[in-house]
């Protein structure tokens, strides 16, 4: 499935004369396809008649279009992800080298569980799954901004899940820093505080609770920013990923900024209307 974004990346302005007619060299639009893989291990039937599969779900975007070294670079850094995320599962404690294609990492990814169970015979639903879903938030002539999600469960009460934002600039490929968007992080800093206590008094008010700062796990009870902020076409969007700030009961906490309340705040080219 390809999903087109209308965006002519302009990447000459020199209009020549040639046979008596202007022309403009454009490349072609930038469109967002995506690279699937899954897997499974075969069946594992315990003694107590249950039967166990582990699973692989990936799925993150590909840009085609635009500027071919620019998307390349992008590509290249979102296709490394999955590979980055397997390794983390199979291999913790990072002994091994990252694997290099997808096949690799689920093999060594199915043989850990293998590994897991015979070091722990008698745990109970012993399987691993990794799911992986990788999108864009909003590209614009300045800004190409994906997210990534991770799914991961290696056995015990829950599994565990995180998103990450991914912002590269448009006409260089180049993955940003947050003091590359934001001009004034102390402003914007006081900006999400606000919205935060706002939204987070709300939430607890509905829930018949009081609104504490002291039950977060920000430094001193002092609001930080997240460490993943990414851009859409509405605004910057925070995202607090479980246990940053708060339980894991609690799941993630996003406070999404309208552009209105930004200006002066983020750097031009890389903010919309």
């Amino acid at each position: 499935m390809k999903k087109i974004i209308y965006l002519m990346v302009l990447v000459g302005g020199i209009s020549a004369c040639q046979s008596g007619k202007e022309s403009t060299t454009t490349t072609a639009p930038i469109a967002v396809d995506s690279v699937s893989f899954k897997q499974e291990s075969a069946p594992y039937y315990t003694s107590g008649g249950d039967t166990l599969i582990s699973t692989l779900d990936i799925r993150y975007p590909k840009l085609t279009g635009g500027n071919d070294s620019i998307i390349s670079k992008i590509n290249a850094f979102m296709a490394a992800l999955p590979l980055k995320g397997l390794s983390g599962v199979a291999d913790p404690e990072g002994n091994n080298k990252t694997a290099g294609n997808l096949s690799e990492a689920s093999k060594a990814f199915f043989v850990a569980v293998e590994q897991a169970r015979k070091e722990m015979p008698d745990a109970p639903n012993m399987v691993y799954t990794y799911e992986a879903l990788g999108d864009t938030l909003w590209i614009s002539p300045g800004v190409i901004s994906l997210y990534y999600n991770e799914s991961t469960y290696t056995g015990g009460a829950h599994g565990n899940y995180y998103t990450s934002f991914y912002n590269f600039d448009a006409l260089t490929g180049k993955l940003l820093e947050l003091h590359e968007i934001v001009k004034d992080t102390l402003a914007l800093n006081k900006l999400a505080e606000i919205k935060f206590k706002a939204e987070e008094t709300a939430m607890a008010k509905e829930n018949g609770m009081e609104f504490k700062m002291e039950d977060y796990f920000f430094p001193e009870n002092k609001f930080i920013l997240p460490q993943n902020i990414g851009i859409s076409k509405e605004g910057l969007r925070l995202l607090y990923n479980p246990y940053e700030v708060a339980a894991y009961a609690r799941g993630m906490i996003i406070l999404d900024i309208p552009w209105q309340e930004l200006k002066g705040i983020v750097v031009e080219k890389y903010a919309g209307k």
